[in-house]
């Protein structure tokens, strides 16, 4: 890995978005024989769906205010470093947030829903969204308590979900998780 936070968060970056989005839409088109669209990428209801998004992920925006004093708010990075690193780690984490929706809700929920129950699309989308997104439970007990931020990961998953399966979009969601890292970095910079 290259020295330096930016340059070791782009090379990660760079790989979990081609390990975890690029190759596994590659392989639900070729071999499954899906569409984009079927995998929840087209201008489909977008506006609604991010609408929605930015109304699920101002909930998650709430509860990392809450947490302001806690321990991830008040030593996260892009308060630390300059202003021109702190916007490359902002765009870097916000390719990384919008991966998540498209690899989860994209690749997982929307391909597991046309080969098997919904139900089972959930829980498997919600699985993966739980496991990656353990690092910041972790960090959200000290503020809200291991209960709630496992509380908070479930809503944000599940109701997420229910976006995705009504209006068959993800990009909306995509977009929304983005801003909501650019929204809490301009928080975290101004605190």
């Amino acid at each position: 890995m290259p020295e330096g936070l930016i340059a070791s968060t782009a090379v990660t970056t760079f790989w979990q978005t081609l390990a975890l989005v690029f190759f596994p839409y590659v392989w639900a088109i070729k071999r499954l024989g899906l569409s984009l669209a079927d995998l929840g990428i087209s201008r489909q209801k977008l506006g609604m769906n991010t609408l929605l998004g930015c109304g699920l992920y101002l909930i998650a925006l709430a509860s990392f205010v809450h947490c302001s004093e806690g321990a991830m708010m008040a030593n996260h990075a892009v308060r630390k470093i300059g202003m021109g690193d702190a916007s490359a780690l902002v765009v870097l984490m916000g390719i990384i947030a919008a991966g998540t929706d498209l690899t989860t809700r994209g690749f997982i929920l929307l391909s597991l829903a046309r080969y098997s129950h919904v139900a089972f699309a959930i829980f498997m989308q919600n699985l993966i969204w739980f496991l990656g997104h353990i690092h910041e439970i972790r960090l959200l007990t000290d503020c809200m308590g291991v209960v709630m931020a496992t509380v908070l990961t479930l809503t944000l998953g599940i109701v997420g979900d229910m976006i995705v399966l009504r209006t068959r979009n993800v990009i909306g969601l995509a977009i929304a998780h983005f801003l909501l890292n650019v929204v809490l970095a301009i928080y975290l910079r101004n605190l």
